[in-house]
């Protein structure tokens, strides 16, 4: 662990969790009342530029993040902002009581995107299940003129779909990229050598081999390089 690396305690972690639940739980009643809630499709941010980005709730849908949750931007965000919460608990609301509505509506606002066919899964939140991954996959799949990609620490998930149907265009489209998100303390199996997202520790010196993430996705995007091509990257934390 760093020396110099400070992250959340655990009381504000719960709290942020416990505030999370409690608003996706009002947003499912919404749903279980039979009226209809819009997917929150954000169009960007200063990290990743313009690029169309869908998210769930961080902690309440990583099943693998144990190491990284005291660390996690998402946590500061939902601290900070009450349409972050609102937004995060919407989308988690409607991906538990309705998945394809939630794809659904997703695939309806990108094919009436004219430019910057850019998108991002889970700037919080992650791939939860087979049938989640399969999903995103379908969405590739379905917009071959967009460039999706997505991190995550759910290895397994990603493993076993690769072993079950193989890895290649038709198993994972040219135009999804999953990288495997590595955290210092957590083991990361990677068989089938996945592009990986490295977060390196601020005393710690760069790995070999990974490119260095320039701080906004628009940079990567605009030269075809890094997570947007697979290339294997890494942050220094902060």
């Amino acid at each position: 662990m760093s020396n110099t690396a400070k992250g959340f305690k655990t009381e504000t972690i719960k709290k942020v969790v416990a505030n999370l639940s409690a608003t996706e739980k009002a947003y499912r009643k919404i749903l279980e009342s039979g009226k209809e809630i819009k997917l929150v499709i954000s169009s960007g941010n200063s990290k990743i530029g313009k690029c169309m980005n869908v998210s769930l709730s961080p902690i309440v849908t990583c099943g693998n993040c144990k190491e990284c949750k005291s660390f996690c931007y998402d946590v500061k965000a939902c601290l900070q902002y009450t349409n972050v919460v609102n937004a995060r608990a919407k989308n988690t609301a409607l991906f538990r009581y309705d998945r394809i509505n939630f794809f659904e509506q997703l695939w309806t606002k990108m094919s009436r995107r004219k430019k910057n066919k850019f998108l991002r899964f889970h700037v919080s939140g992650e791939i939860v299940d087979l049938d989640h991954l399969e999903l995103i996959i379908e969405t590739a799949k379905k917009f071959p003129d967009f460039k999706i990609w997505t991190y995550t620490k759910m290895y397994w998930l990603v493993n076993q779909y690769i072993k079950e149907h193989g890895r290649n265009k038709s198993c994972i489209p040219s135009n999804l990229t999953i990288m495997y998100s590595e955290w210092k303390g957590l083991p990361l199996y990677n068989p089938y050598n996945m592009p990986v997202f490295r977060c390196v520790y601020p005393e710690e010196t760069a790995p070999e081999g990974c490119m260095k993430c320039p701080g906004n996705c628009d940079i990567c995007k605009g030269k075809n390089i890094g997570c947007v091509n697979g290339m294997s990257v890494y942050t220094f934390l902060h």
